[in-house]
């Protein structure tokens, strides 16, 4: 998942401090329902240390609280490989959710599954994995669900 929209109004703080503005924190938990509705929550979820990434991880709470949360620095503004690297923490049986930032969203959808999606924010992509081979399920877009 990528993280929700955030604010541009804070111009002195750095990116990674940048909060989400109002249509971000909606559209949180707007997708956190939707996740619900397809049977889609994670129970853990691997989340960069960003400012936005921790408030669409708020937002959600009241639908995925019971989630593990795990706080990983590296996945702010991470690459393929570092991305790559999460997934061997993944869950054996359930949903893990890696909620970043794009470009990385759309590159690891790209690397795992041979298509290219957009990822714009708050957008969550359903991918599954079998015997090694993943693909798309669905992807969750906010300005889809009105």
């Amino acid at each position: 998942m990528r993280h929700a929209e955030s604010s541009n109004d804070y111009r002195d703080l750095a990116d990674h401090d940048r909060p989400l503005n109002a249509r971000g924190q909606s559209d949180a938990r707007r997708v956190a329902d939707a996740l619900a509705e397809c049977g889609w929550l994670p129970q853990l979820v691997l989340v960069s240390s960003s400012t936005r990434t921790l408030e669409t991880l708020e937002g959600m709470a009241p639908r995925i609280g019971g989630a593990k949360t795990d706080i990983r620095p590296e996945i702010y503004h991470a690459g393929i490989s570092t991305l790559l690297i999460q997934l061997e923490d993944m869950l054996g049986e359930g949903t893990t959710m890696i909620l970043g930032h794009n470009p990385g969203s759309e590159v690891l959808i790209n690397h795992l599954t041979g298509e290219w999606r957009e990822m714009p924010p708050a957008a969550a992509a359903l991918l599954a994995e079998t015997g090694g081979d993943w693909s798309i399920e669905d992807i969750i877009r906010p300005r889809e669900l009105d």
